[in-house]
């Protein structure tokens, strides 16, 4: 690689990384340059985040977990002895966590917690007018507490409020819309005194009427308004509901954990905990409920054999007493002892019978399987009776599980109904059959029990009556003990019951915290779209707009050098640069005489020099003007001519007539001398455009225009052609071979982006040449600075007060 080649690659970087840098510049400075653009954006931002940290209604979240025992864990001790009063309760924690968040649950909870009352405090401004928005729950902590009359409908979802006068009186406000009807009622009450209405019926107390702000009118009691109301169960349950989560701890663990989010930090921490207990404690009343059936069922037929031992006890008492001492035969002792054996034999199984009659019963006129006493309870044996009582069991609970979670038309509730129903078949038919057995055995032991007695007739009539009392006293007693032995076993199982779950960490309000409004956030937030929401607007706003603001977008487009900036006309004189020679106005056109003489030639003379627009508006007529007086005060005679023939201006510029002009002189009515007007300022003189032709074209092209361009260059050393928009018509490009300059004007916030690629593409054809551009109509800040509204670096007003401009 050469000299040249590293040179040039050098160059190329060199040029990137300046325009990498600029492009930086130019970005930094269009953001200084709107500052107050961004100021507002971030105050307005930080004026809403202010609002909706002090609007918003605080949001507390809670959490507490519990221990769900799992399925695997077999009961031991005292526990052992329920197993054969229940079936088996494989629970799947997934079903749990159903309950969890299951409505009767829930409302359980709410009831033991008298939420159906919401409390707020409303603040006051002026001591008059409330701010509704900002209320907020105070659950337990309001000076007032509302009592209901008894189970009287209240109204609900309407506020009453509150405000406190005295410790004896308060004023009572509210507004609601029942049935289509408004109703509104204002009163002063006393504490204490029933408030009644066809729509509720309460009364309202002080919480504590020794309270130390009751007694100073300057606490919050009476600066602030109280509310409060009634709520509908099934709503707030529905609302609990919803914002309850229920989820495993981690994954694969047997702990389950809680989290809600509510108004105020003491009702999501009371919520939680009493929810945890109400769960516990309906598990455990799952489990009580069989014990507590079977002692039940145990006492109902104690309460039937009780009198009939009752009254054998005292036959045989009686006959003891009556005939003191007996001697029972040997074969009255064998006939006793075998009477006694089968009547043993006939009480169990007429214990089993009552038992398989009340299966029956329950089996065919109860809906569900929670309570039944299971056979083992009662001391009976048979595998496949115990099998399908248990399986039916295990079904109906599977089934009320999957209800908390699914709907009843759901397929895993249809499947589990179908099964429940065919174990419900076979059972009825297995019962149906060990009662017909059952009867049979019965029949039998009562035909031995027949033998026996036919040997008993042939006793003696004392030692006759002796066994048959003895027997009744014998077969009441047996059943009689037997039913006290199963209830004490029963009630042992009762009161070694416990839950299979536990709370592990309750809910703590150390442990609570608020999750919004987040001040702190919202403010961050606020701050960063503050900035950033004005910088994309700015971005997409120089983006889609199309007109020129900035000196980069010439500059980074434009193929043709500026060769002036004109600033922005604080007169409304027509020539500024005469009017105020020493204005940043007059220097600016000082520069552009300047960079003329380079572009020209200082000894260029006579000049030509054709101004002209993309559009009209641009202020080609008033650079042309303006130009013509600063060139003309160097001592140069200079002349102005008018050549938008269609749509006439250069006379505005001097305050002069148009009726003669060069229109005129073209269609050979005006000489030369007469169609030129002296202006104001000396050496500066001027040719009007003169009446409208209907032929500008043809009159730019002919030969009088061509006489006429020679006879101004043999009397003027600048000639300064005020042409017609060159992207409306095509009059200047007719005049172009005679130019020796041709200045296209470009205003700022006027002219559009696309005038630049006109130019671009006039000079790279070759339509026009020696071209440059003139910026007009540059607005820069009075002060100094290194940015301005234009986008330069430098200006003549920023040094306004440097005592060389005026």
């Amino acid at each position: 690689m050469n000299y040249k080649d590293n040179f040039d690659n050098n160059n190329n970087k060199d040029h990137f990384t300046r325009s990498s840098s600029q492009d930086l510049v130019k970005f930094f400075r269009r953001i200084l340059d709107k500052w107050y653009f961004f100021i507002s954006g971030l105050i307005i931002a930080l004026t809403f985040a202010f609002i909706i940290n002090k609007f918003t209604h605080p949001v507390y979240h809670g959490q507490s977990t519990i221990l769900i025992r799992s399925g695997q864990n077999k009961p031991v001790g005292a526990e052992a002895l329920v197993r054969d009063l229940s079936f088996s309760t494989n629970n799947d924690i997934r079903n749990e966590i159903g309950i969890l968040k299951s409505f009767s649950l829930t409302q359980r909870t709410l009831e033991s917690l008298n939420l159906e009352i919401t409390y707020k405090k409303v603040p006051r401004i002026f001591d008059c007018c409330r701010i509704n928005s900002l209320s907020r729950n105070i659950f337990h902590k309001s000076p007032i507490v509302i009592q209901k009359e008894g189970n009287k409908p209240q109204l609900t979802g309407a506020p009453f409020f509150v405000r406190i006068l005295s410790t004896k009186q308060y004023l009572l406000e509210f507004e609601a819309s029942i049935n289509g009807k408004q109703i509104a009622q204002t009163d002063t009450f006393n504490f204490g005194n029933k408030i009644k209405s066809p729509y509720f019926s309460f009364s309202v107390h002080l919480r504590n009427k020794y309270a130390p702000e009751l007694f100073s009118k300057e606490s919050s009691y009476y600066k602030n308004d109280y509310s409060f109301e009634f709520n509908n169960i099934q709503n707030l349950v529905s609302k609990y509901r919803n914002n309850l989560e229920v989820d495993f701890y981690y994954d694969d663990a047997s702990i389950l954990e809680l989290n809600l989010e509510g108004a105020h930090p003491d009702i999501v921490t009371t919520f939680l905990n009493q929810h945890a207990r109400s769960f516990i404690a309906r598990g455990l009343e799952e489990k009580n409920r069989i014990a507590s059936a079977t002692i039940d069922f145990i006492d109902q037929q104690i309460s039937g054999i009780s009198d009939s031992l009752q009254e054998a006890e005292s036959n045989f008492q009686k006959f003891r007493a009556k005939n003191k001492v007996i001697n029972i035969s040997t074969e009255g002792n064998y006939a006793m002892e075998k009477l006694e054996s089968l009547v043993t034999q006939k009480s169990n199984i007429q214990r089993m019978s009552k038992y398989y009659d009340y299966l029956y019963d329950y089996i065919q006129n109860q809906n569900e399987f929670d309570d039944v006493i299971v056979p083992s309870t009662m001391g009976i044996s048979d595998q496949s009776l115990n099998n399908l009582v248990n399986r039916l069991g295990e079904a109906y609970s599977q089934r009320n599980r999957l209800l908390m979670t699914a709907r009843k038309n759901s397929p895993q509730v249809q499947q589990i109904t179908s099964e429940i129903e065919s174990i419900r078949q076979a059972l009825i038919e297995n019962v149906r059959n060990i009662i017909n057995t059952t009867q049979i055995e019965i029949e039998e032991i009562n035909k031995q029990i027949e033998e026996v007695n036919k040997q008993i007739r042939r006793l003696p009539g004392t030692e006759r009556e002796y066994i048959n009392i003895q027997r009744d006293f014998q077969l009441n007693d047996n059943i009689y003990t037997f039913l006290l032995q199963k209830r004490s076993e029963a009630g042992i199982a009762l009161a070694s019951n416990v839950s299979d779950h536990k709370i592990i960490d309750p809910a703590l309000k150390q442990t609570t915290y608020k999750t919004a409004p987040r001040p702190m956030a919202n403010l961050i937030i606020a701050g960063l779209l503050g900035l950033l929401i004005p910088g994309i607007t700015l971005i997409l706003g120089d983006s889609l707009n199309t007109r020129i603001n900035s000196r980069f977008n010439i500059e980074e487009y434009s193929a043709v050098p500026v060769l002036g900036h004109i600033e922005h006309s604080m007169s409304s004189k027509k020539l500024p640069v005469i009017e105020y020679p020493r204005s940043p106005l007059a220097e600016s056109f000082r520069a552009l005489r300047t960079n003329i003489d380079f572009m020209i030639g200082k000894q260029k003379s006579p000049a030509v020099i054709a101004l002209t627009s993309s559009i009209s508006g641009e202020g080609k007529s008033f650079c042309s003007a303006n130009l013509g007086a600063i060139l003309a005060i160097t001592g140069k005679k200079v002349l102005v001519v008018g050549m938008d023939l269609r749509k006439p201006q250069t006379h505005t510029e001097f305050n002069i007539d148009n009726k003669k002009g060069l229109s005129n002189l073209l269609i050979g009515t005006s000489g030369f001398n007469s169609a030129v007007v002296e202006s104001s300022v000396e050496g500066l003189y001027v040719i009007p455009s003169g009446p409208i032709p209907p032929n500008p074209a043809e009159l730019l092209q002919s030969e009088e225009m061509n006489a006429f361009m020679a006879e101004a260059k043999k009397n003027f050393d600048f000639i300064i052609l005020d042409t017609p928009p060159l992207a409306l018509v095509a009059d200047t490009l007719l005049i172009t071979e005679a130019t020796d300059l041709n200045l296209f004007i470009l205003r700022q916030g006027v002219s559009r982006k696309q005038a630049i690629e006109f130019i671009n593409h006039l000079s790279e054809s070759q339509r026009i040449k020696n071209a440059g551009l003139v910026v007009n109509d540059v607005k820069i800040l009075n002060n100094y600075s290194p940015v301005n509204r234009y986008g330069y670096g430098y200006g003549y007003s920023r040094f306004r007060k440097s005592g060389y401009y005026e």
